[in-house]
């Protein structure tokens, strides 16, 4: 009998141990398909997200100002904020300024159209004057009673004051012209045109398009005096709204006009609201300031979506998440 080496019965031990482990992992990690004597087959591609998300605010699909062109008191407030109004109803009224009223008559009748009416008079006289003068000369001329100088001198006068009569005409009617585009202007903005030879007092805020007072001046009120504003009401279009959201390149590549969607509302919990992809911009959305722009940045494109609303329940500003589900 051979008799066994303490030390080295444990590295032959060791060694049949590490021999069995390797066996033992590479028989595990046969796949199905080696088993059939196949090919190994590669993972499938990932699939697309089957949705997209992202978040956005609620505006309203129209909105228009209402100026208070010129400085006034207020007289009458006839709206408040969440009123339905329709296009040319009046708004509110108001008192003008001495120094607004004196505008207003300045540009109900403009110095200048007189001035060049004034003109146009006096070439007609003096050129009516003129001609009589050249006839007479033409006259005498052919009975070689006056200087053919003096004659030709009189012509040249003669169609120095025509070529002026029709340079004032034109000016004239270019004012005129301004004038009552001025005018149509003026109206829109008093409300209505006071009868000619009349000075304006008052003046209407006249709502430019139907739909709700989403806004009121905070200092608009009866009694209050104002200087000229930019807006005391805004007003606009609540059904639908659209939902307005920067979405991030791969992702805003994906949609498409027209397709669905799915919006829920942070402030109306368990409300869901159906929307549809209205507008892509094809532009991305400029960089911030604060981060500085390269080709190493992210591109987002501003995307809307309508919403109905015709309960209104829906309100400017509202934050929403918007989810469209996409086929793999």
């Amino acid at each position: 009998m051979y008799k066994l080496i303490p030390g080295r019965s444990s590295l032959l031990v060791g060694l049949g141990a590490v021999v069995a482990f390797v066996w033992l992992f590479l028989a595990s990690a046969v796949t199905p398909a080696q088993e059939k004597g196949g090919p190994p087959q590669p993972e499938p591609p990932p699939a697309r997200g089957s949705e997209i998300v992202f978040t956005g605010k609620f505006f309203c699909s129209l909105k228009r100002a209402v100026p208070m062109p010129f400085k006034g008191t207020v007289t009458s407030l006839k709206v408040k904020s969440g009123q339905r109004v329709e296009a040319g109803e009046v708004l509110a009224r108001y008192r003008l300024a001495p120094e607004a009223t004196l505008q207003v008559q300045q540009r109900l009748s403009p110095a200048k159209i007189k001035e060049l009416e004034i003109k146009q008079a006096e070439v007609e006289k003096n050129l009516v004057s003129l001609e009589v003068k050249q006839k007479e000369l033409t006259q005498l001329a052919q009975q070689k009673l006056a200087p053919t100088l003096t004659k030709t001198q009189t012509d040249r006068e003669v169609q120095q004051l025509v070529k002026q009569r029709k340079a004032v005409s034109e000016h004239l009617a270019q004012e005129q012209q301004q004038a009552l585009e001025d005018q149509a202007f003026l109206k829109s903005q008093l409300g209505s045109l006071p009868n000619p030879g009349q000075v304006p007092r008052d003046a209407a805020l006249v709502a430019p398009v139907s739909g709700y007072i989403i806004w009121v001046h905070p200092d608009f009120r009866e009694g209050a005096e104002l200087d000229p504003t930019k807006a005391v009401f805004q007003i606009g279009v609540m059904d639908p709204m659209v939902v307005r959201a920067h979405v991030y390149e791969i992702e805003a590549l994906q949609l498409t006009l027209g397709e669905g969607a799915e919006v829920n509302v942070e402030s109306l919990p368990g409300r869901n609201f159906e929307a549809t992809v209205s507008r892509i911009a094809w532009a991305p959305v400029p960089p911030s300031i604060y981060v500085p722009a390269g080709q190493e940045q992210p591109s987002y494109y501003e995307v809307e979506l309508n919403v109905p609303n015709p309960d209104l329940i829906l309100k400017e500003g509202l934050k929403g998440r918007v989810t469209l589900r996409k086929s793999r």
